[in-house]
């Protein structure tokens, strides 16, 4: 279902509720998912965290490996996800930020009104009787305004690492029952070049606090194998009656 992102507004949703059955399935043909720089602490325990590139602007985003080939989460298994940590970008669903019709330069909470997670009957309301905002849109309008500003301080730790030269495009190879398969399109922090910086770079970024994200990123590659396994195990049966 294609998604219509509109404004929040009181007079037009003011019967609106939210039901979280099935939390996952809006990322269920999802196999990257965006990071912010905060995330790559608790996400490198779950997830590879690579970077894609923008064609368009030639600008780096960072995001998490939920799957080998596009349209499949490999983490996502009985409508839940298998991973101890689920990034912000998931869980602000069916909350979005867009832009105010009322002032172009500014954003405001909006919603995806075509998302099964809206009902009349059934959920938490997103507005009180007396129209005041309920405690979950309180909650949902918290939370994108920390991923907004969060999201700004990560733009900054990529130009950072754009500017030192450090993300280089690596190819991912992986075995799946025996086969080698690439994965092309991702860049990673190249640790030859990281230890090839001077003092003087290396300080400046260990004062920005940048380290600690980085480590993060180059260590959570090795998440790799979870998806390898589970590519395996979903291709097996396949294989195996096609070789019957």
């Amino acid at each position: 279902m294609t998604a219509k992102i509109v404004p929040l507004s009181k007079e037009q949703h003011q019967g609106l509720r939210v039901h979280f059955k099935q939390p996952f399935a809006h990322i269920a043909e999802e196999h990257l998912l965006p990071v912010v720089v905060h995330e790559f602490g608790p996400a490198s325990a779950a997830y590879p965290i690579v970077f894609v590139k923008n064609n368009d602007s030639g600008n780096f985003q960072p995001v998490v490996l939920l799957g080998l080939e596009p349209g499949k989460n490999l983490y996502l298994r009985d409508e839940q996800m298998q991973a101890s940590y689920v990034p912000m970008s998931a869980r602000n669903y069916p909350f979005f930020l867009t832009a105010d019709p009322e002032n172009d330069k500014q954003l405001t909470i909006g919603i995806d009104e075509n998302s099964p997670r809206f009902a009349t009957d059934e959920g938490e309301a997103l507005f009180t009787e007396q129209g005041e905002e309920s405690e979950l849109l309180q909650r949902a309008k918290q939370q994108l305004a920390d991923f907004f500003d969060t999201s700004r301080v990560t733009r900054t730790f990529v130009e950072k690492l754009t500017a030192l030269n450090l993300l280089e495009a690596k190819t991912l190879t992986v075995q799946i029952n025996g086969n080698k398969r690439e994965i092309n399109g991702l860049f990673l922090i190249d640790e030859k070049k990281l230890n090839e910086l001077s003092d003087e770079q290396f300080n400046e970024l260990r004062k920005q606090g940048y380290l600690a994200p980085i480590y993060a990123q180059m260590l959570s590659v090795q998440q790799v194998q979870h998806l390898t396994r589970w590519q395996s195990e979903k291709e097996a049966p396949a294989e195996a009656a096609a070789t019957a």
